[in-house]
């Protein structure tokens, strides 16, 4: 198992702050993966609500329905 942090030494306050730096890193890493989801979610739906739209509208139709 490899070590992110080394052993506690004479500096605590330089080793927290090592360590708040390196957590707050992986939290914005986890955040920015988390958008991506949410972003290809939102174009599958949106691409949903097309077909759906498509479908219900009736036969012949040329209105536009504002999506």
């Amino acid at each position: 198992m490899t070590m992110l942090f080394e052993p506690l030494n004479s500096d605590g306050h330089l080793r927290s702050l090592l360590y708040h730096d390196a957590r707050l890193q992986m939290l914005h890493d986890r955040v920015l993966k988390r958008f991506d989801k949410v972003e290809k979610a939102a174009d599958k739906v949106q691409a949903a609500a097309e077909l759906f739209a498509e479908a219900a509208r009736p036969a012949g139709s040329t209105q536009m329905l504002g999506l």
